[in-house]
């Protein structure tokens, strides 16, 4: 039987006007009837991720910073931080990189540099509740927990940042999270690492939980979850990697999935 549910936000359960399914409270309230705990994954910080939802259900469990931060009933259980020299130096490198922003993700808050000509936050916004504008984000790097640095650019991520950062094979990892992201993050760290951790946790057989996803850092997760759903929409690696092939997020592929999986 499923005990635990935990599903991606941006192209999975948000449509392309990053709107929730109207059924998602009335759903979440069946599974938590029947004892399914539902857990939004994503790559936002968490306490974005918490605006979204806690308004609709209290009994979530938070999968943020792409499985670097969880929280569960208001308490961390997973913290995996970024070393400081990593983020130094991902900082240096892309401040010279040609429309190309570093957010540091921290624990507490998120930071950007306020020196960059003619950027606006509001670009970025969407996915932080807590984002500070700092003169230098390199003066922080020594005194937070970092959870990782996101790196932004209006343009194509994989062309502009992910070909351009060298690799940190005994620290850290280069994920290419969306069009327009890429996260630098503790080697090891991803949401299948955290699905692990949760597991041992809370005492849940791979069998016992499903997941839902559509792009690369979704990937781990589809090998940490007995029933693994890739979108109509995901990236063709993630189709190949998951189980299962729900509807598009269009086309409220997850909670059509759910609802048939659970008779609900």
């Amino acid at each position: 039987m499923i005990k635990f549910i935990a599903c991606d936000l941006d192209g999975t359960l948000l449509n392309s006007s990053k709107e929730l399914p109207r059924d998602l409270r009335a759903t979440v309230e069946r599974l938590n009837k029947i004892g399914v705990t539902f857990a939004p994954a994503s790559g936002r910080q968490y306490y974005k991720v918490l605006e979204q939802f806690e308004p609709i259900s209290r009994n979530f469990m938070y999968i943020a910073e792409n499985g670097a931060f969880v929280i569960k009933d208001g308490e961390v259980i997973v913290r995996d931080c970024l070393s400081g020299a990593v983020a130094l130096d991902v900082i240096k490198r892309t401040r010279k990189l040609p429309s190309v922003y570093p957010i540091l993700c921290c624990e507490d808050c998120a930071y950007m540099e306020s020196s960059v000509g003619g950027y606006k936050p509001v670009e970025v916004g969407q996915y932080f509740r807590r984002l500070e504008c700092v003169p230098d984000l390199t003066d922080y790097c020594d005194t937070k927990n970092i959870l990782k640095v996101a790196v932004y650019t209006p343009n194509d991520a994989y062309e502009n940042i992910y070909k351009k950062l060298p690799e940190y094979p005994e620290s850290a990892q280069i994920i290419l999270s969306g069009r327009e992201w890429v996260d630098v993050m503790k080697i090891g760290v991803s949401k299948g690492s955290a699905i692990k951790k949760v597991r041992e946790i809370c005492g849940w057989d791979k069998s016992e939980c499903m997941c839902f996803g559509d792009y690369l850092n979704d990937y781990e997760m589809m090998f940490e979850c007995g029933e693994s759903f890739a979108m109509a929409n995901a990236h063709e690696d993630l189709k190949k990697a998951a189980k299962h092939i729900a509807p598009s997020n269009d086309e409220n592929g997850v909670m059509k999935s759910i609802q048939k999986w659970f008779g609900l």
